[in-house]
């Protein structure tokens, strides 16, 4: 395996990694509040609906430079 397809693997590793700390910790987050308030399964249901948009929004900045091949990540100047 060359190193360029070991970095898009790692990469990728990554964006799941990120997308399943984010949801995790959303529910983990609801279901501790719920017990606090006593309010179940509101905010175990605002975790999800939280932790998933922050996941998508997230891969979404990760994907587009590999995507559009700019390998810098935005807001980098190609010198």
């Amino acid at each position: 395996m060359n190193s360029r397809r070991f970095l898009l693997v790692m990469r990728l590793l990554g964006v799941g990694w990120y997308m399943a700390f984010c949801i995790v910790f959303g529910i983990g987050g609801g279901i501790w509040l719920d017990n606090r308030l006593n309010t179940s399964p509101l905010f175990v249901l605002v975790g999800v609906l939280l932790g998933s948009g922050l996941a998508f929004y997230g891969v979404y900045k990760m994907l587009v430079p590999l995507l559009t091949g700019d390998q810098n990540g935005p807001g980098s100047e190609g010198s």
